[in-house]
């Protein structure tokens, strides 16, 4: 397991004061992250390779969020991989060690050549170790698609939003549907389903669902009309 501290600060809260959607996400892929590069798998590594991971799938299970300055712990640790996929918790704990903020997720690993996923080698999952799954209710990697959709707005990508992979940040995709949210919607569990890559300057068209208190928001490549990212929010 990989641990870092971290203190919730003014530019990780929104307007109640809380943690965003998307600053939680942030933090858990930046523990991923340090935890890749503390045992030689980090960014260097991976440019070196030509090899990334990205990510196909979040499941997070939000019981309490963190406020401004609150104290909070980040932990991380892989439980399987498969030929071409490495499944993997996170955790927030608050400073009681209370878990607040649970995240299982799916990673494939991409061949930056091909763009196509590529057979994970042992040198690749070398220094992880595996831990057991952590308890949560399984939701499943796909994102079942209510049958009607209100097309909401139409976004561009910024140069702000783009990664070192060269296409739209996982939390940017977050922060675009938490946009079309309630102000005061009170979130339970948050699932993003990663379909394609959004690159610098495409259009996107962004469509809503709202079924009781599921919201699904379905971002679409307004050119070619191609899925980028499904993201569902569950309310209380």
């Amino acid at each position: 397991m990989y641990t870092y501290e971290k203190k919730v600060l003014f530019s990780d809260i929104n307007a109640s004061s809380r943690m965003s959607v998307w600053s939680i996400l942030n933090s858990m892929q930046d523990c991923v992250n340090i935890n890749s590069e503390s045992i030689g798998r980090g960014i260097d590594y991976m440019l070196e390779k030509k090899r990334t991971w990205f990510a196909i799938s979040w499941n997070i299970e939000i019981k309490k969020f963190p406020k401004m300055f609150d104290d909070i712990t980040v932990k991380t640790w892989p439980y399987d991989f498969s030929s071409t996929m490495g499944f993997r918790n996170v955790i927030i704990t608050d400073s009681d060690g209370n878990d607040i903020l649970c995240a299982d997720s799916i990673w494939t690993l991409m061949d930056m050549n091909t763009g196509k996923p590529t057979r994970i080698e042992d040198e690749d999952c070398k220094g992880y170790d595996l831990e057991e799954k952590y308890p949560m209710e399984p939701m499943g990697r796909k994102i079942k698609l209510p049958a009607e959709f209100e097309l909401m707005d139409t976004v561009k990508v910024r140069k702000a939003d783009i990664d070192y992979n060269g296409h739209m940040s996982n939390g940017q995709y977050i922060q675009i549907a938490d946009e079309y949210m309630p102000m005061d919607a009170d979130i339970e569990r948050i699932r993003v389903e990663y379909k394609s890559q959004a690159k610098y300057k495409e259009e996107l068209d962004i469509y809503m669902s709202v079924e009781d208190k599921r919201y699904v928001i379905k971002i679409v490549g307004k050119e070619d009309g191609s899925i980028k990212a499904v993201v569902e929010f569950t309310v209380r």
